[in-house]
Order: C-alpha cells, then sequence, then structure tokens
C-alpha cells in the first residue's frame, strides 16, 4: 500500500521523475507554443487592421468609392489611396462608371422564341391565343396588341444618391435580391435593376397607349423610341436616382403571332404604295423640269428672233433715213440707181438672160449669151480656192 501511494502520490506533484513527468513536461511545451503562435496571430491581425486592413485603392477612371459608417453613408473616394476602419466598422461599396445595360422583355409573350422566328405552331396558349398574366402585352391608342422588347444602356453620375434610393446592393454589379414570402413563394426581385426596369415599363405602357400601331411598327419608329426616352429621362430626374440615359433601343417589335402575316401584306404593301407614289413625284418631277427647260429654250430663241428682227427694223430704217435724203437731193439719180440695183439683182437669179430691144420704129434685135460659163465649174474652182 506504500509503494502504491507513492507511484501515484509523488506523480503529480513531482518534480523529478514519476509516471506522468515525460507527459507533463510536453503538454507544458505544447502550450507554451500554442500561446506564442497565437500571440504572433493576433499581432499580424492588430497589423494587418491597421494597415492593409483598411486601405482602400480607388481607381478613378473605373469606379466611385462609397464609405458607410455603420450602415450609413460617409464619405465619397473619387480616386488615389485612402485608408478607414474595416469592416464592421467602415463598410467600403464600389459603383462602377462603366455603362451599365438593362433588357426589359416585360411585354413579350411567354413563347418568345416563336415570335422572334415567326413561328405559328408555337402559340403560348390554346390556338396560340395571349394568357394575362403569363404573355406580356401592350395596348395601342387604336385598340391594337403589340409586343416590344427594349434595351436600355445608363450610366451612374451621382454614386450617392444611386446607392440610397436605388436598394442597391454592397456589390451593385450582383444581382437584384429575390424576395420571397413566408411560404417560399418567388415574388420578384428588388434592387437597382428592377426599379429602373419598372421605370423603363411605366413609361413604354403611357407613351403607347397614345400611338396606333402603324406608327410604331413602320411609319414613325424613330420617334417613338424617342419619346419613351424623354420621358424615361423625366421619371428618372424626378426620382433623383443619380443614373442618366445614355441610349434607348427597340430591337424587337411584332404584332400577336397570329397576326403576323396579314401586317406583313400590309407592310409590303404600304411599301409598294410608297415606291409608286415615289416613282410618280420622280416622273412629275422630271417633267416638269423638262418643261421649264423647253420653255426656257422657247422664250430665249423667241429672245433672239425679236432681237434680230428689231436689228433688222433699224438698220433698214437707217438705210430708208439716208435714201429718202439722197432722193431729196437729186430724184432721177436715186431712181436710177435703184431700178439698177433691182434688176441686177433679178437678173442674178436667173439662168438664161436674153436681152430684148423696144425701140418703136427701130430694128428689133434679140441678144443672146453664147456658151455660158457653167455654174457647177464655177462653183467647184470656188471650192478649190477655199481649201
Amino acid at each position: 500500500m506504500a509503494n502504491e501511494y507513492n507511484r501515484y502520490g509523488d506523480a503529480p506533484g513531482a518534480a523529478d521523475g514519476g509516471q506522468f513527468s515525460t507527459g507533463t513536461a510536453a503538454l507544458l511545451k505544447l502550450a507554451k507554443a500554442l500561446f506564442c503562435l497565437l500571440t504572433t496571430v493576433i499581432v499580424i491581425m492588430i497589423i494587418w487592421f491597421f494597415t492593409f486592413g483598411g486601405a482602400v485603392i480607388v481607381d478613378g477612371t473605373k469606379e466611385t468609392v462609397l464609405k458607410l459608417y455603420f450602415g450609413k453613408y460617409q464619405e465619397t473616394y473619387t480616386s488615389g489611396y485612402h485608408w478607414c476602419l474595416p469592416y464592421p466598422i467602415n463598410t467600403i461599396v464600389r459603383v462602377p462608371k462603366s455603362n451599365q445595360t438593362i433588357r426589359s422583355f416585360t411585354f413579350m409573350p411567354a413563347d418568345r422564341k416563336s415570335l422572334i422566328e415567326r413561328k405559328k405552331e408555337g402559340g403560348s396558349g390554346e390556338g396560340g391565343e395571349l394568357t394575362p398574366g403569363k404573355d406580356g402585352y401592350l395596348l395601342t391608342g387604336d385598340n391594337s396588341i403589340v409586343h416590344t422588347e427594349w434595351e436600355l444602356v445608363y450610366k451612374v453620375d451621382n454614386p450617392q444618391k444611386y446607392y440610397t434610393t436605388c436598394l442597391t446592393p454592397l456589390q451593385p454589379l450582383d444581382p437584384d435580391e429575390v424576395v420571397k414570402s413566408s411560404t417560399g413563394e418567388n415574388l420578384g426581385t428588388r434592387g437597382a435593376t428592377t426599379m429602373i426596369r419598372n421605370i423603363l415599363d411605366d413609361c413604354v405602357i403611357k407613351v403607347t397607349a397614345r400611338w396606333n400601331i402603324k406608327n410604331i411598327l413602320y411609319d414613325r419608329t424613330n420617334e417613338y423610341i424617342a419619346e419613351v426616352k424623354s420621358l424615361l429621362i423625366r421619371q428618372l430626374q424626378d426620382r433623383q436616382m443619380g443614373v442618366s440615359v445614355e441610349s434607348l433601343a427597340l430591337p424587337v417589335k411584332r404584332p400577336p403571332l397570329q397576326t403576323i402575316d396579314a401586317f406583313d401584306e400590309a407592310a409590303s404593301a404600304s411599301t409598294q404604295a410608297s415606291i409608286e407614289t415615289e416613282t410618280a413625284r420622280a416622273y412629275a418631277i422630271e417633267t416638269a423640269n423638262s418643261a421649264k427647260s423647253e420653255s426656257a429654250e422657247i422664250i430665249a430663241n423667241a429672245q433672239s428672233y425679236k432681237e434680230r428682227v428689231v436689228s433688222e427694223v433699224v438698220a433698214d430704217k437707217v438705210y430708208f433715213t439716208k435714201l429718202l435724203q439722197e432722193y431729196k437731193k437729186n430724184p432721177k439719180s436715186v431712181l436710177v440707181s435703184l431700178y439698177s440695183t433691182t434688176l441686177a439683182d433679178a437678173l442674178a437669179q436667173s439662168k438664161d438672160k436674153y436681152a430684148i430691144g423696144i425701140n418703136p420704129g427701130l430694128r428689133q434685135e434679140v441678144r443672146l449669151k453664147l456658151n455660158p460659163e457653167p455654174v457647177i465649174k464655177k462653183n467647184a474652182e470656188i471650192a478649190k480656192e477655199v481649201k
């Protein structure tokens, strides 16, 4: 009994020897090592906490950083290096400066592929009719139905308003939060993208209700898009959401699938009518231009003829005025000169000439010009001299 007492009694308190002395020493070494390791980790964490843990580097060309103090907005960093106490004291939200894109399929049918590919066999309901609550569509001002798909490109101008107004997640590029009911039913999403898309859809509904389907699909599509964009810009500004619209596009616009062939035929007829109208308009312009050209030519010829006749009359007037003056001075000389000139002009037009005397009581004579020079030969010689 004494030996057993010494063996078990001396072990816990024995400095030297004993059954557990080796294990105790190893345990003490392990505890010291763990203590040193824990101390080192704590020191490293403290150093990291006050150095790299709170470091914020902002690339001003790509992003703007919001600093939240216990979840409340405190400051905005636009560029450079900054330091603040890390989470959970301060939270850093990085808002990108790049353009963001939202695609709205709200007004498309559930079987969107069939509408895009224009396949009638893929109707969303029995017979291809639209199902409220399942298929999306728009009502136009002329009581027609149209499907549209929109693409909005926007950017953040005021990160503070954007974050506080739009219920933006800590990472703004992350998808919006999915909201579920107490029974687990999916009620939709909540966040900046959802809010902006809903505002866009509201603007589309309001504008479409004032337009007819023909203008939306064919005649004035660009004006329709511009009106939706203008209303969207006003809505975003009124809500002070800190975003600006870069562009708004309408990549898909279709009538209901069951009526698409009828619309195609109407569009084809309208296009043909436009072609015929343009052809007629071009012909009218060409005819008018031709008439103007002919009119100008006739007027120019008439003006030229008028000027020529006036010049001839003026020349004749001058000639007769001088002739009259000479006649008054010596009437017989003038008459003989005029007679000779007139006779020479008359004889120049005659091929054969005969001179017959008409003196009364004297012998009558007929004078002929024998072997006259051929006119053809004389003309040929003149032509050679000209060459």
